[in-house]
């Protein structure tokens, strides 16, 4: 394992060593400059990476992780954050929540316009929610919209999509209606897809590629689709229509769909990448100490799927055995220096509604680490020192850092007594055979949807589309439920972290790993960006330093 590591790093750090840097200069710009303005000052371009193209662009369907980054540039919530992390209008400029906190309704700007120049309307978000709730449409978020009257029932074939509590009365109108009150629901129109607009005109269910078309993907963000190459990369323009485009100083933004590490590590050496974000810690180790390096802290968390509907992990002292023969210092030591070893599903640099308190903090260890319990466990459920056992596979994504965690959790489980096999897995071919529910261990990382526990929670409640496990426990169901009604933020909290003690400690199908932060390298003499409150860049004023 270690071997693997220093090899990866010794040729990242040669690639480093032995790349020529590419300077950009233009007028008003320090002649070292890397990023390149006009006279205004405005910042023509600036290119940066992604992972590779996988799932869609479409809100209502299975909006995979590039997707983020797509809604980031180009698409515009109803309502959004400030720095701080307080509510402020987007797309509507106002809105209204009933006293009964059963409706909604959001009121769009008279200036909110696409990009190519028609009017944003509140039937153009009502058209995301309705195509979502199709089964057809195969959306990743459709559970999201399930506090909504009637929604989960059309979902399910049991009423129509006309009798759905979402209604445009008129272009600059929407009203949402709700079965019963939700805590967070306001959370899920800043971030969750299943919540951002989609153009009625394009964007119908008789044309499934729609997404992939620049003509057609319209954007009501400060930036477009304005060329797609699949595969290679996606690039954004500023849209003239956006309604705050005074204030957008960056003109253009490359996407380049890249996984490999090293290939990563040149192109922003060379100057071919403006700037590197998620950079993996063999690249930003070399640059320790420099301007360039921005740690950045995330809801995030990476852990393991322990699948109770196949054996041996229908037995929960197998599954408590495997979680406990773990070492999750040895586990982010391979990962590297942005990674924090940790014991909670729910982000541990989530903060608190109730206090700002991380919720790593906030909950403390979830799980123990220690591996005589764990040989004792697995020697109760009848497979001491892990005879009997039938062959068990762990499966991941063949990305970054992966298949040297893997290394490590096979060795540790090898201290258990138990040979695990490994299976790596292209990404996309990874995120099918996850959705199919039949794995036994599957590697997962979840980055927060929304500001609130529930991103994380509402995955393993009974029946959702994200429960990739077919995991179900009634008091969990229950507490979930009830969280939902509860409008005392301290009471509810108590609930959410009882909910998760079922998922990790209690019943231990879900293994918490630990959380990545944001390893970016951005250019010293860029400023004027901030990450928004669940970790989301804000490139809108970026401006380049001239002094």
């Amino acid at each position: 394992m270690k071997i693997t590591n220093t090899v990866t790093k010794t040729l990242v750090a040669a690639i480093l060593s032995t790349a020529m840097v590419t300077a950009f200069t233009s007028c008003g710009n320090k002649s070292n400059s890397r990023v390149s303005t006009n006279e205004a000052g405005e910042i023509l371009e600036i290119s940066t990476n992604n992972q590779s193209e996988t799932g869609e662009y479409d809100p209502a369907g299975a909006a995979a992780y590039v997707y983020f980054s797509h809604q980031t540039y180009a698409l515009d919530p109803l309502v959004t954050y400030t720095p701080e992390g307080l509510f402020k209008g987007a797309t509507a400029d106002k809105w209204e929540i009933s006293e009964d906190l059963l409706t909604y309704t959001f009121h769009i700007r008279d200036d909110a316009k696409w990009s190519d120049g028609s009017k944003v309307t509140s039937a153009d978000y009502k058209n995301t929610m309705m195509r979502a709730l199709e089964p057809s449409n195969g959306s990743w978020y459709v559970d999201f919209l399930f506090p909504i009257k009637n929604a989960e029932a059309a979902f399910s074939g049991e009423v129509s999509l006309e009798e759905v509590g979402v209604d445009a009365t008129d272009p600059s109108t929407l009203i949402v209606t709700l079965e019963t009150p939700c805590a967070y629901f306001l959370d899920m129109f800043a971030n969750v897809p299943t919540f951002m607009p989609s153009n009625c005109q394009f964007a119908k269910n008789e044309d499934k590629n729609w997404d992939m078309d620049p003509n057609k993907n319209l954007s009501n963000g400060p930036w477009y689709m304005a060329e797609r190459h699949p595969g290679e990369y996606i690039l954004y323009k500023k849209n003239p229509y956006y309604y705050d485009a005074e204030n957008v100083n960056l003109l253009s933004i490359k996407m380049r769909f890249m996984d490999d590490d090293q290939a990563k590590a040149a192109a922003y050496q060379t100057g071919e990448l403006t700037m590197l974000t998620g950079a993996p810690s063999s690249i930003a180790e070399r640059y320790q100490g420099k301007p360039d390096l921005v740690f950045s802290e995330v809801p995030q968390t990476n852990f393991i799927m322990m699948n109770p509907n196949i054996a041996p992990f229908d037995n929960p002292k197998v599954r408590k055995a495997f979680a406990l023969a773990l070492n999750r210092k040895d586990i982010a030591t391979v990962v590297g220096i942005s990674c924090v070893p940790s014991t909670t599903f729910v982000g541990r640099f989530y903060h608190s509604k109730v206090d700002g308190t991380p919720w790593g903090e906030l909950q403390g260890d979830l799980l123990d680490e220690n591996l005589e319990e764990a040989k004792k466990l697995l020697a109760d459920a009848g497979y001491p020192n892990g005879e009997g056992l039938p062959v068990i596979t762990y499966t991941y994504p063949s990305l970054a850092y992966e298949g040297d965690v893997a290394q490590v959790l096979q060795q540790q489980w090898k201290e258990l007594g138990v040979t695990v096999e490994l299976q790596a897995l292209e990404n996309e071919v990874y995120v099918a055979q996850r959705r199919e529910k039949k794995d036994q261990l599957i590697r997962m990382q979840w980055y927060a949807d929304y500001n609130d526990p529930t991103s994380w929670l509402n995955m393993f409640v009974t029946g959702n589309s994200l429960n990739d496990i077919n995991w179900s426990n009634a008091k969990y169901d229950e507490l979930m439920a009830v969280s939902n009604l509860e409008l005392d933020a301290q009471k509810r909290q108590e609930m959410l972290t009882a909910a998760e003690k079922i998922a990790v400690t209690d019943d231990t199908v879900i293994v918490p790993l630990f959380t990545n932060n944001n390893t970016n390298l951005y250019p010293a003499e860029l400023y004027n960006y901030y990450n928004d409150v669940i970790g989301y860049p804000n490139y809108t004023g970026m401006k380049v330093k001239t002094e």
